[in-house]
């Protein structure tokens, strides 16, 4: 009986093992995954700051009443030490200490300037008023990033207030990328009669390097020949990851399954009930490396690198959230799913009305690479459902182009 796609991930979530930590750079830190929780090591702000360009006062309700003697000027950076008088105040700019006694800001919009240089304020103002207090944003010790998070250069914005330059992140995984089947060539190679070219695993490496996987072996294209099938293999278990495309169905070529048995590796489960993707196979070799084999249609591999691939890599380098995010969207049109299994149907998104809609883009298949490249990603139609109606709401994961959107 097939798993489905929720059990499928599930189970191998369970038996993936986080990496190492190590240091990096502030500079290099976007992307990685904190590997301890971060803490303010002061207040923030760390003193009253003034919010605008103009006069700090000791507030007494006033300010509108009388003159004022300006004696002394604090710019960012700055200090200013004395004994003011109830009617002195001092020039201060944005981002400056607000020195004591005083408590409050006019804005320098609300001052004029009287002959001999004395300022008289023209709009009556609350105590407080245009100042940021001391710790109103974090008090020193609050938790500010926890464990587990994907870095993003708002992170850094952050561990830069806090003098975190050197931060703690966990290693990524290594993975190894094999492509099975004799009828191969690499994209540089001349591809004639039945020969097609290698798609999956450029495609596998284009996508680790976007999403910050260093540590990647390519183990290149292996004919559908036992003793050269298992010799790979064997290389490619030295990795935390080995991903493989191709093999894995139910033809008389398809021997991969059988090769990774034979060096060792426990299966785990062989057969999603999704669309596309069914054959998938996972196993777990005797030293720990996680074997995930997809069958050879690039559609499928790419669906399932951002779908199930991914989720791994991500809980193997700490994330605390490694499932892939859904933004919910009405259909454009009706959607059909044949299958009975979960399908993912590749989409691109429509505005209309002022919003985003999801539209099925017609594909002849899980072959059909061309099409999926005009996709900005795939919605679910959830396992047993035959049709969705126009308008429905669906569950759509924007995995390909730059859509990046918090909808629904």
């Amino acid at each position: 009986m097939n798993v489905t796609y929720e059990q499928a991930l599930d189970s191998v979530l369970a038996i993936v093992r986080v990496t190492e930590t190590h240091s990096v750079c502030l500079a290099n830190v976007s992307g990685e995954v904190l590997a301890r929780d971060v803490h303010s090591d002061r207040n923030i702000p760390p003193f009253p700051r003034a919010a605008m360009d103009g006069y700090a006062v000791a507030w007494t309700g006033k300010e509108v009443e009388r003159s004022f003697r300006v004696v002394g000027t604090v710019n960012p950076g700055g200090t200013w030490n004395g004994d003011p008088a109830d009617s002195d105040c001092i020039k201060i700019m944005t981002g400056a200490m607000v020195p004591l006694p005083f408590d409050t800001v006019i804005q320098v919009e609300h001052a004029e300037v009287e002959p001999g240089g004395a300022i008289r304020f023209t709009e009556p103002v609350r105590r407080g008023e245009n100042i940021a207090k001391e710790g109103e944003d974090v008090r020193k010790g609050s938790l500010l990033i926890p464990a587990g998070t994907l870095l993003s250069p708002h992170h850094v914005a952050t561990l830069s207030s806090i003098g975190q330059w050197e931060v703690p992140v966990y290693k990524r995984p290594s993975v190894g990328i094999m492509a099975t089947g004799s009828e191969l060539v690499e994209p540089w190679e001349i591809a004639r009669g039945p020969m097609i070219r290698n798609i999956n695993s450029h495609f596998l490496l284009s996508a680790l390097k976007e999403f910050g996987f260093d540590k990647v072996h390519y183990l290149g294209i292996v004919p559908d020949d036992r003793d050269r099938i298992l010799s790979k293999i064997r290389e490619g278990l030295a990795c935390d990851f080995l991903i493989l495309s191709g093999g894995v169905s139910v033809g008389d070529v398809d021997i991969v399954p059988d090769c990774l048995e034979a060096c060792g590796v426990r299966k785990i489960l062989h057969k999603v009930a999704v669309q596309p993707g069914k054959p998938i196979f996972v196993g777990e070799s005797p030293g720990g490396c996680i074997v995930v084999g997809l069958p050879g249609n690039p559609v499928a591999v790419m669906v399932h690198f951002h779908m199930f691939i991914r989720p791994l890599l991500l809980k193997a380098s700490g994330a605390a959230e490694c499932l892939p995010k859904p933004i919910h969207l009405p259909l454009a049109k009706r959607a059909a799913n044949k299958s009975g299994r979960k399908k993912f149907a590749i989409a691109r998104l429509e505005s209309s009305g002022g919003g985003n809609r999801v539209a099925e883009i017609p594909s002849h298949g899980s072959g059909d690479f061309v099409s999926a490249c005009r996709a900005d990603g795939v919605f679910e139609i959830p396992l047993g459902t035959v049709e969705l109606p126009a308008g429905h709401i669906v569950r759509f994961y924007p995995i390909w182009g730059n859509f990046l959107s918090d909808e629904g």
